[in-house]
């Protein structure tokens, strides 16, 4: 009993046996690369970040790369940091393989990011003595570099397969760029057990970053997180005022970097931005209001799904030594998170909920390796008999969407997209290649009783990624026509042109939010702005559930498949 209590895991050299570096990676690439699966604009998010990128780009001077705008006015929400690099990759890539192709080049970046820094950190904290397994009588236990190499596959397998993962890991925005600077500070934390000046430096300008790239609340958040586990944890080597010093000095300098630049380079236009920046930036500090709770319990089971059951039972079975290093780590950063979500006022629920992510996967990790066989084949079954399932309805969607076989499924297809049509393109035999290899994989599961701890795991992420392989392979072309505003941009185009329009004429967009203003700016040549003292010919209002009734209508409205929303073209009084 005293065994038990000193560490619950019992892990043979078999069961640490290594997952191939080349399925690993593998998996990992196509899992990212379904990214350029998406070829429009399916959030709002992610095409208000391309018209920040894309105006960095078009301004021509330093104030408009410093001090981000989005037609004529202020984005003082979030940091420039998320853009600068999306502008980059634009710059770079944009010219060879397309705008919105270059855009998915930036999510990539942020999520190879996040994956590596969280397997090394994860590999980190996975070898320390306090860690390891239990030592059998006659040896043939794992050893630390197996153990702490399958801990690592296993935490990164068990973030990728997480469902509230795939909303938005292929938008490169604020918010999945937090999610990547939450697991650098994670590595810089579990980096600080060996080399406490460097670890600590790396995660106070992951904190400093996340002020740059997103708001100031995640940037608080992160750095509170680093500065809770510095005082928690005893581990750390070295002076504990230089440990300090280092976490608050990188921070600080990330952040002045951005304001120093500015009002150097930019003096006249700084002093009215950074006004208006810290306004807003102070409104997201509140105490939260009852639907950011109420949308994580209708949503947790299924957003946090596999992981939040393998974190009870690390929580449990560890609970004789949750105050060891490499659990205490990744628990005081979720209370510390848990805490900031009090105060998450203005913050979308999804956003705050998704930043637990990293470290619930490693908490996860270890929660798994103390199940007995029994209860560690849950995970197996469970992804075995739901990723079949996804697979099996999205097959016989597209199957009833070519041939028609199943009216009812066709039209709900088809009420989607109307113009969509089935394609036998590189998707389709790229879906239909991985479907394969699922089957491969679920009979081999079903006809082999394997030790290999990580089994799980890999079902899990090859399971939900063959999902979005056959997802975007499928029916790519109709979620960009369901989701893209771009056919409302032309319709409006067309009609103020017909209209007549003098080159120095602009369109006001005031009043419509600032992603769609941004796909305007993208999709037509006319001068847009949404700037109140810019007084222009007409104007774009953007409509709920009504037409408008007014006299001043120019040409006919313009609206998506299956939305009560409408855009009118109209000239002010």
């Amino acid at each position: 009993m005293h065994l038990e209590k000193i560490t619950p895991v019992k892990m043979s050299r078999e069961a640490a046996r290594a997952l191939p570096r080349y399925a690993l990676l593998g998996l990992l690439a196509v899992f990212i690369g379904n990214v350029f699966g998406v070829l429009d604009f399916w959030t709002l998010r992610d095409a208000e970040n391309f018209g920040v990128a894309m105006e960095m780009l078009r301004g021509g001077t330093i104030a408009d790369f410093l001090l981000p705008t989005l037609t004529g006015v202020p984005d003082w929400h979030n940091g420039p940091l998320t853009a600068w690099v999306s502008a980059f990759f634009l710059a770079v890539f944009g010219p060879l393989v397309g705008e919105l192709t270059a855009l998915r080049c930036a999510s990539l970046f942020w999520f190879a990011l996040a994956l590596s820094t969280l397997w090394y950190g994860t590999w980190h904290i996975a070898r320390r003595p306090e860690a390891q397994p239990l030592r059998f009588p006659f040896g043939d236990e794992a050893n630390p570099k197996d153990y702490g190499r399958v801990t690592a596959d296993c935490a990164v397998l068990l973030f990728i397969a997480t469902f509230g993962l795939v909303r938005g890991f292929h938008e490169p925005t604020p918010a999945t760029v937090l999610l990547a600077l939450s697991c650098v500070m994670f590595y810089g934390l579990t980096k600080a057990l060996k080399r406490p000046v460097i670890g600590f430096a790396i995660a106070g300008a992951a904190a400093g970053a996340a002020v740059l790239s997103s708001t100031l609340f995640g940037g608080v958040w992160l750095f509170a997180a680093a500065l809770a586990v510095h005082a928690v944890v005893k581990d750390f080597p070295g002076n504990a005022e230089l440990r300090c010093a280092s976490l608050i000095g990188s921070a600080v300098l990330t952040v002045s970097l951005w304001p120093a630049l500015a009002y150097g380079l930019a003096p006249d236009e700084a002093p009215a931005w950074f006004k208006g920046w810290a306004d807003t930036q102070a409104s997201l500090f509140g105490v939260a209001g009852p639907e950011t709770f109420s949308w994580f319990l209708r949503n947790f089971v299924w957003f946090l799904c596999p992981l939040w059951p393998l974190v009870l039972a690390a929580l449990w079975k560890w609970r004789h030594a949750l105050t060891r290093t490499h659990l205490s780590i990744p628990i005081v950063a979720i209370a510390v998170s848990i805490f900031a979500v009090l105060f998450s006022s203005s913050q979308t629920a999804d956003t705050v909920f998704i930043v637990f992510l990293p470290t619930l996967a490693v908490l996860a990790s270890f929660g798994l390796f103390t199940l007995r066989s029994a209860k560690a084949n849950v995970l197996d079954w469970f992804s075995v008999s739901i990723f079949t399932l996804t697979a099996l309805t999205l097959w016989a969607y597209w199957l009833a969407w070519t041939t028609n076989f199943a009216p009812k499924m066709a039209v709900s297809i088809s009420r989607l997209a109307p113009e969509a049509v089935p394609e036998l393109g590189f998707g389709f035999w790229f879906a239909l290649l991985m479907t394969t290899l699922w089957i491969v994989f679920v009979v081999w599961r079903l006809t082999h009783r394997p030790v290999v701890v990580w089994r799980g795991p890999w079902l899990a992420a090859f399971g939900l990624t063959t999902s979005l392989v056959i997802t975007m392979g499928l029916f790519h072309d109709v979620i960009d026509r369901n989701r893209s505003y771009l056919p409302v941009v032309e319709s409006i185009d067309a009609t103020i042109r017909a209209a007549g329009i003098a080159p120095n004429d602009c369109v006001s967009l005031e009043g419509v939010p600032s992603g769609i203003r941004a796909i305007f700016s993208y999709g037509s040549d006319l001068s847009f702005t949404a700037r109140e003292d810019q007084v222009c010919r007409y104007r774009v209002l953007r409509l709920r559930d009504r037409l408008t009734d007014t006299s001043d209508v120019v040409g006919e409205p313009a609206s998506r498949a299956n939305t009560t929303e409408h855009f009118v073209v109209v000239r002010p009084e």
